[in-house]
Order: C-alpha cells, then sequence, then structure tokens
C-alpha cells in the first residue's frame, strides 16, 4: 500500500492501513505447545496468521515498511489492538483496531501518531479518528510541473474525525468528518510562478465534510467481489479554524469481480476538483503506483486502473496492473495540464489470513520518470 507514511495530509487512510498489517513474529517459546495451531491453517497446512491476529490477546507490534518514492525507503513500528474479532455478527463486517506507529525515512520525513477505526452496533455505525504530528520532506512540482521540483519541509500537526451512518439496512452509509492540519512550511525557493506565499509560511487547513459511501465487498482487506464507492464534499474554511475558504469535491470507486475461482479484476476510477484559494499541499493529485506523491496536480484530477489477480498456486497469486490519470488546471492560473500518465507493473501476493482474506505482497510499477516497488498489505487501492 503506497500511502501508510506518506505526510500527515493522508494520515486517515494511514491509520486505516497500519491497523491490517500483520506480521509473523517467530517466538515458538511464547506460544508453548499451540504453535502449529496458531500460525498454520488446518485446512491446508499452510502458514496463515488468522488464529494469531483474531485470538491473541494485547498489542500487536508491527513492522511498517516505507518504499514511496517521494520520500525514500524507511520503516517504523505500530501498536496494534484488535477490538473482539471481526466486527459482530453481520457478515463481512470489518473488525475494531486501535493502532499507534511511528516511522522514518532516509530523506528524514517522519510520524508519530494514533487513530481507532471502530465498528460498532453490529456495523451500522463506522467511526475512524486519528491524531498525529510529523515531518514531511518532498518536491514541489508546482502546476506547471517543474522537472526536478522544488525540495520543502513541512511540519505539521493533525486531528482527523469521521463518523458514518449505514441507511436502513443497506449497503449505503452517510457520514460526516472534521479535519484540522496545523503546518510550518519551509522552502529551498519560491520562485513567483509557483504562486508560494514565500520561503517559510504557516498555514492551517480545517473542513468539515460529508459523504456518502457504498460498500458491498466480501472483505476490506483484499476484496474479490463487490463495489466500494465514495462521494465526499470538503468544505475548507474560517469558520472551522482554518486560514483559507475553499472547497474540494471527490468521487471513487473500486469494483472487484470474480471471473473464476483463480481470476479476479480489480477496476479503479477516481474524479478529484476543487475551488478557491487553497494552500499547495491540498491540490489534488495522480496517485498511482510507479508515479510520485505530488509530481503531478492540479485543480482536478481524473485517473483509472485496472488490476488482474491470478492464483497459480494454493494461495500465491500473481498481480498485473495498469493505470492512466490527467491533471487538470484552471486556465485562469496560467498553469498547464498535464500529458497523460501512464504506470504498469507486476507483483506477488501470498493469503497469509485466509479468515480475514487478506493478501500480501510486493508489487514492481514502472511510471514516466522512475520504477518503484511496494510492500502491500491488502488491497493495493482505498477510497481515502
Amino acid at each position: 500500500m503506497k500511502y501508510p507514511y506518506l505526510s500527515l495530509f493522508t494520515f486517515g487512510k494511514a491509520l486505516k492501513r497500519i491497523a491490517i498489517v500483520p506480521v509473523l513474529l517467530f517466538s515458538a517459546w511464547s506460544f508453548a505447545g499451540s504453535f502449529e495451531d496458531t500460525f498454520f491453517d488446518p485446512v491446508d497446512n499452510q502458514l496463515d496468521l488468522s488464529n494469531w491476529l483474531l485470538e491473541q490477546k494485547g498489542v500487536l507490534p508491527v513492522p511498517i515498511v516505507i518504499t514511496e518514492p517521494a520520500v525514500g525507503y524507511g520503516g517504523g513500528l505500530a501498536g496494534v489492538y484488535f477490538h473482539g474479532g471481526m466486527g459482530g455478527g453481520r457478515k463481512h463486517a470489518p473488525p475494531s483496531v486501535s493502532a499507534i506507529a511511528a516511522a522514518k525515512t532516509e530523506n528524514g520525513t517522519w510520524f508519530l501518531g494514533g487513530g481507532h477505526q471502530g465498528i460498532w452496533y453490529d456495523d451500522t455505525v463506522r467511526y475512524t479518528g486519528g491524531i498525529g504530528t510529523g515531518l514531511v520532506k518532498m518536491q514541489y512540482y508546482g502546476l506547471s510541473f517543474l522537472k526536478n521540483g522544488i525540495a520543502f519541509e513541512t511540519e505539521a500537526n493533525f486531528l482527523m474525525q469521521e463518523i458514518q451512518f449505514r441507511l436502513w439496512d443497506s449497503s449505503f452509509f452517510a457520514g460526516i468528518s472534521y479535519l484540522l492540519l496545523d503546518t510550518e512550511n519551509t522552502f529551498k525557493a519560491a520562485p513567483p510562478e509557483l504562486g508560494l506565499p514565500g520561503i517559510q509560511f504557516d498555514d492551517r487547513s480545517a473542513a468539515v465534510s460529508l459523504l456518502l459511501n457504498y460498500d458491498n465487498r466480501n472483505n476490506m482487506f483484499t476484496p474479490s467481489t463487490g463495489i466500494a464507492a465514495e462521494i465526499e464534499v470538503m468544505d475548507y474554511s474560517e469558520t472551522w479554524g482554518g486560514d483559507e475558504n475553499y472547497n474540494k469535491y471527490k468521487a471513487s470507486i473500486l469494483s472487484y469481480t470474480t471471473i473464476n475461482p483463480k481470476l479476479v479484476l480489480g477496476l479503479r476510477a477516481d474524479v478529484e476538483a476543487m475551488s478557491g484559494d487553497a494552500p499547495f499541499y491540498a491540490y489534488p493529485f495522480i496517485d498511482m503506483r510507479g508515479i510520485k506523491a505530488m509530481q503531478y496536480q492540479g485543480d482536478q484530477v481524473v485517473l483509472g486502473e485496472i488490476e488482474l489477480r491470478w492464483e497459480f498456486a494454493n494461495r500465491w497469486w500473481l498481480v498485473g496492473f495498469g493505470g492512466a490519470g490527467r491533471a487538470y488546471s484552471d486556465t485562469k492560473s496560467g498553469a498547464d495540464d498535464s500529458d497523460m500518465i501512464y504506470s504498469k507493473g507486476l507483483g506477488l501476493r501470498y493469503l497469509i489470513a485466509n479468515k480475514l482474506g487478506l493478501q500480501m505482497g510486493l508489487d514492481i510499477a514502472v511510471g514516466p520518470d522512475d520504477t518503484a516497488f511496494y510492500i502491500q498489505f491488502g488491497s493495493s487501492w482505498s477510497l481515502k
């Protein structure tokens, strides 16, 4: 998964992803007499962490592996706690999970934070909340897509709260969220054409968002059937505690189809747009494997991806994927539209937790400028 570490701007997404990452600790003395029952599936006698994740007591230590090209390689550690198994009696209900995490990359980017995903009242209420702090070091390419970018650092603190309610007994959820992001930004240079306030400046963003969500996937980790879709309207305003007034709009859909028991087709489409005077980090960007985060930003971004998973041996899956996206800019700003940006790649997965439907593995992606690899836990895509 691409962003469990990238920046504080997407840490709400990070919390969900960190919370489902499994790790195998071969400590036989801790499981005397039950090692085989704990770490192997009695059905096929293959390595499986389902029982360990769902039946253990206490906090799990979970390593974080960072492979994002925008911030470099790195790692960290999370403490994860599963609350009461799989989230109630409703079929396909995800578990409630709490996590605290810290990580650092080779370029000096780091974060520290924690959060909770709550699945309440037989999965009729879903809550996600998080708080964190950190430092992000990246390149800013602007809306004109500078070739090498301008180095910047952002110190950030954030708070995120979200709650969604199931509509009647359907697969639809409606909800509301609040985000507060306080930043101190330092740029190596601030050319006038980038439209930055200066070399150093502070900025605070605060938003209240309304969400409509549909989710009938057979599991939230590595789905093989079903659809997840979300429409979100975000109001960033001084009213909520921010420095600017602007709006963002996003529509996303993920679709999974089992063509046959050994072949799964995944489709993804995202459309994101904004209006108003927003800070540099708030502009939508093309978010796909093989492409640096924030490299292609615009007032609007459209992208699509396809992924095909094939089970070539028991529990082992080969993955092929590809996608295209484009960033568009308002003509009033004088910025350019990007070319159509493509990425493609191959991956390998292992079904590490059968009861959770959770696969893990490695992807190698080729973009227009970089070849990158990603450690994947669960699906490569999420709505956040």
